[in-house]
This record gives C-alpha cells, sequence and structure tokens, in this order.
C-alpha cells in the first residue's frame, strides 16, 4: 500500500491537539524535501531517522560485458535516421541500420537505501524510488553530472 501526503496529513492531524492547516502542511513537507535532495546531491548521506538508516547517491562500476542501451540517445538518432529515410535494422532480416547506442561510461549513479542498518520488520519488501520526470530527483542528479564535470568526484564508489 502507497501512503501519500493525504495520508500523512490525516494522521498527523490526529495526533495533534491544534494541527497546522493542510496547505501549510504540504509546504513545509515539499520545503523540507527539496533541501534533503539539495543535501544529497552535494555527496552527503542523509540519515532518517527512526531506525530507517539512510539515502545517499552512490557510484557503481558499470559491467560493460553485458551493455546498457541509452534510450535517450539511441531514439534521437532513430529519428534522425527516419527523418533521412534511412531503413533501421530489421532482426528478422539482419538488414537496416543499427541505431542502439550504449552506454560506455565507466560507472553510473544512483540514489541508495542503505538498508544494512535498518531496523523495521520486512525491510526487503520496501524500497525507495526516486521521483523522475522535468523537475524530479533522478533529472536533477542527470543534470548536475552533465553539467559539472567534477560532480561525479562528490559520489562514494561502491
Amino acid at each position: 500500500m502507497n501512503y501519500l501526503l493525504d495520508d500523512i496529513y490525516k494522521d498527523y492531524k490526529a495526533q495533534k491537539s491544534e494541527p497546522i492547516d493542510n496547505q501549510l502542511f504540504r509546504s513545509i513537507c515539499s520545503e523540507f524535501n527539496i533541501k534533503v535532495i539539495e543535501y544529497i546531491l552535494k555527496g552527503n548521506k542523509v540519515n532518517l531517522g527512526n531506525n530507517l538508516s539512510s539515502i545517499s547517491i552512490k557510484r557503481v562500476e558499470r559491467n560493460n560485458s553485458k551493455p546498457t542501451i541509452d534510450w535517450g540517445e539511441s531514439n534521437t538518432y532513430k529519428k534522425e535516421l527516419l527523418k533521412k529515410g534511412v531503413k533501421l535494422y530489421d532482426n528478422k532480416t539482419k538488414e537496416g541500420t543499427k541505431w542502439y547506442i550504449y552506454y560506455t561510461d565507466k560507472d553510473f549513479y544512483r540514489y541508495a537505501w542503505h538498508k544494512g542498518k535498518c531496523k523495521i520488520p520486512n525491510k526487503s519488501v520496501y524500497k525507495f524510488v526516486p521521483t523522475r520526470g522535468v523537475k524530479g530527483n533522478k533529472e536533477k542528479l542527470t543534470t548536475l553530472l552533465k553539467q559539472d564535470d567534477l560532480a561525479y568526484l562528490t559520489f562514494k564508489k561502491n
């Protein structure tokens, strides 16, 4: 079951004799989340408290024996080929231009929830999924790594 901010507010409201209003609660939560991500993007680890352990970004060495497709670059290249009228590669006929582009960099970066010290029951069934999209946290990490050539140095190698 997913708990949303409305559920959290209802629980908060039930526990407090004089709770703050919903809009202020949402604003505080939003600002807190933004500050936490900014702190993590500087290479820090955030302790979640309440025996939940911590979240950080880690640098993971890429296994180049099993190449991973860079879908963003591949789809851009595919569109360029289609505009030019080039026939794309067909697996059945083995003819056409191959359009997949693979990641070649040595490392990749991801948000990590360090569950080793987490003391909640059934922790293996829980996961941390950062937001995606234009304003999402995954995009913030990608943008940071593209704009700052030395940003990768702030993240510890796994």
